[in-house]
């Protein structure tokens, strides 16, 4: 072993027991602090279950309060639109047929090689959507457009050395 290595050892060791003498002398020396009676003992746990079910009831109503409103899994309806994309190492496999706005679009995403994040941004650069595309499994989205216009399609999740060409074009038409 190189002398480094032994310095970095013997230091590790030394700061390791410095730590653990330490941690027996706070608990040693606030160990009378620690005493209570039970009364307080008692409203103390009466007070952890009283907060317990005050989060858990919060969680559950926000829980309930979203739950209904996830775009994930649903159908465009009988009126909307079904896109089926493929994302590829490095590309995106779009329909040529446009996308009509005011409409629902339903995107059936799917990958041939690895995971992909098939992202819609605006052309001022804001994000509409993303969702996560993995290979073997078919991801419904369903998004309506509000503007005709372009959109642009990019790949947020790192999939190999090309990654950053891995761009398209939506086209929405009035």
């Amino acid at each position: 072993m190189g002398r480094i290595a032994i310095i970095l050892i013997i230091f590790l060791l030394a700061t390791t027991a410095l730590a653990a003498v330490f941690t027996v002398w706070v608990a040693m020396s606030t160990r009378k602090q620690r005493v209570q009676s039970d009364a307080e003992t008692h409203k103390l746990r009466e007070t952890e279950k009283a907060w317990f079910v005050i989060v858990i009831v919060a969680l559950v109503a926000l829980l309930f309060a979203t739950i209904f409103f996830t775009p994930y899994g649903r159908s465009a309806g009988s009126n909307g639109q079904v896109v089926k994309i493929e994302g590829v190492q490095f590309a995106w496999i779009l329909p040529t047929t446009p996308i009509k706005a005011g409409t629902p679009v339903e995107f059936d995403l799917t990958s041939k090689d690895v995971n992909h994040s098939f992202a819609v941004y605006t052309k001022g650069g804001k994000l509409l959507f993303q969702v996560q595309v993995m290979p073997g499994y078919t991801q419904k989205y369903v998004y309506t457009f509000k503007q005709a216009g372009t959109y642009d399609v990019l790949c947020l999740e790192y999939c190999g050395v090309d990654h950053a060409k891995m761009q398209a074009q939506l086209t929405v038409t009035t």
